[in-house]
């Protein structure tokens, strides 16, 4: 094959590569899915019929606590749905302070793993997410 007929199919395959990549481009500039929206801490958030809050998040040397207001017209664990993402990893909750179990409104601190940098406190419940952005 000669010189002149690679440097033909090269230029077709860089322009074809420059029309693929065009094209997914405006495919993902016009998705309208919905977006993560990641909420303030004492912002309100609802999933069904839980109405959340993370009141606050407090990083300590032992434990990162999350304190978090729950309200449910059902009976509702305070501790189930919760986690946290931080140092590169999801975990769950290793504790409570004040947690009481099916209850409809509580109020109540969750304690985590320290978290360096700043965590993200995520509720899911029914295959829906709420994200708070920790302080």
């Amino acid at each position: 094959m000669s010189t002149r007929k690679l440097i033909i199919a090269s230029l077709i395959c860089g322009l074809l590569i420059l029309v693929a990549g065009t094209v997914k481009l405006l495919q993902t500039a016009n998705n309208d899915t919905a977006t993560t929206t990641v909420l303030q801490v004492g912002s309100e958030a609802a999933i069904g019929d839980i109405l959340l809050v993370v009141n606050e998040v407090n990083v300590t040397s032992a434990r990162t606590l999350v304190n978090v207001t729950m309200k449910s017209s059902k009976m509702i664990s305070p501790a189930d749905g919760w986690s946290m993402l931080a140092n590169g990893e999801i975990t769950e909750p290793v504790g409570s302070r004040d947690c009481l179990a099916n209850t409809v409104d509580v109020t109540c601190t969750l304690e985590f793993v320290v978290a360096v940098g700043t965590p993200t406190i995520v509720f899911a419940h029914d295959g829906e997410k709420r994200q708070w952005l920790g302080s």
